[in-house]
């Protein structure tokens, strides 16, 4: 045989093992778990202000001419823009008047904001005036009046004014308004035509349907829209703020800005959410054994060895009887503080004792000894047993 048939095969070497992981601090699931709730605030945080931004930004107000939601104006504002007039937005009265020229319209649309000398000073300029659903008109244009309010509805012209011969069917309603000899009404009242103070066009119009985004593009809307606000060159679209009437002083809150509301409850909420990330948690209860384990009767029979130290048999009679007279009372239906001879009365009847027993058992005189103290508290028990069974 040759050698290298004899010889064995080395066996192969071994892998080397591999080295232990090197601890490299917490992992990312333990960081998660301490930073959670930071996480979460910062999260919330900045949700909350999206929305704020949001609303502000796209939703804004009512009738705003630069909303885009369904109760902005901006999609009519573009339209007019096109038609060649000039739209200036103002909040505040002398600022509608400063922006005003010979050949401008002032949209109000919230006229029941104007206080009496704010409205008396647009109506006495000669500048036309429209007017979105006003109430107040007796205090603003005496002469004219709401004749009726409804919810808002497709309504025909039936007027001869070209604007809503053109027009056709608009969605109006809401309110309806009645005026002086000489003014022009159509859709049923939801629009009237007039004249101010000093002798300008004024326009009741009863609803804020033909002006929104939601409506516009249907029925005749947007054509009543242009007609009535697009007759001059220049339209101030006028959306009050609150003003105080003169010589009244405006508080701190009506001074501070809109946004002061919105930063105020994000810092309502971020202060609430660190209160509560950083405020003591208890845990789950523990059942923590008592040195010393007390019977529920220890009491009672402290007590009463309290008595028989004192030999004060006859107040430990007295309770006994009377904790019985109360009971056989509720038993036996008797009212409490009854007298002694009722109670004796009705216990006799409901059992077959003696009246003499009856009587010396609850009302009897003190016991002489602990052995008679011990069978009066026996004889007022087969007593009150002998009730409840009856």
């Amino acid at each position: 045989m040759s050698a290298s048939a004899t010889t064995a095969q080395a066996p192969p070497a071994a892998s080397p093992a591999p080295a232990p992981p090197t601890p490299v601090g917490p992992d990312l699931r333990e960081r998660l778990r301490r930073w959670r709730f930071p996480i979460l605030m910062v999260a919330v945080l900045i949700v909350f202000s999206s929305v704020i931004t949001i609303l502000q930004g796209t939703g804004r107000g009512f009738l705003d001419p630069d909303g885009v939601n369904a109760n902005g104006a901006r999609a009519l504002i573009r339209v007019l823009e096109q038609q060649g007039v000039e739209v200036t937005p103002v909040r505040t009265n002398n600022d509608a008047v400063a922006a005003a020229g010979t050949d401008s319209t002032i949209l109000v649309t919230e006229p029941d904001r104007l206080h009496s000398e704010q409205f008396d000073e647009l109506a006495a300029s000669s500048l036309d005036l429209v007017l979105v659903a006003p109430t107040r008109l007796d205090e603003f244009t005496p002469g004219y009046t709401v004749s009726g309010e409804s919810f808002d509805e497709v309504l025909a012209p039936n007027c001869d004014l070209p604007v809503a011969e053109r027009a056709g069917t608009v969605r109006l309603g809401v309110r309806y308004y009645d005026g002086p000899a000489g003014t022009t009404t159509c859709y049923d009242g939801s629009l009237l035509i007039g004249s101010t103070a000093g002798d300008a066009r004024l326009v009741l119009l009863g609803s804020h349907a033909p002006l929104i985004n939601r409506y516009l593009d249907q029925d005749g809307n947007a054509a009543l829209a242009m007609g009535l606000l697009g007759q001059n060159d220049h339209l101030i679209w006028y959306r009050p703020s609150y003003q105080p009437p003169p010589g009244t002083e405006q508080s701190v809150a009506e001074l501070l800005p809109d946004w002061v509301v919105a930063v105020s409850w994000q810092l309502v909420i971020a202060v609430a959410f660190a209160a509560w990330w950083r405020s003591r948690r208890l845990g789950p209860v523990v059942a923590e054994p008592l040195p010393v384990v007390v019977r529920a009767a220890e009491a009672t029979e402290g007590r009463a060895r309290l008595y028989r130290r004192g030999r004060s048999r006859g107040h430990a009679a007295a309770i006994l009887r009377d904790a019985t007279i109360r009971r056989l009372q509720q038993r036996l239906g008797l009212p409490p503080g009854a007298p002694a001879h009722e109670v004796v009365a009705a216990v006799t009847a409901h059992s077959t004792w003696a009246p003499p027993d009856v009587a010396d058992a609850l009302i009897g005189s003190d016991p002489a000894d602990d052995a008679a103290l011990v069978r009066l508290a026996d004889t007022l028990d087969a007593l009150e047993q002998e009730v409840r069974s009856s």
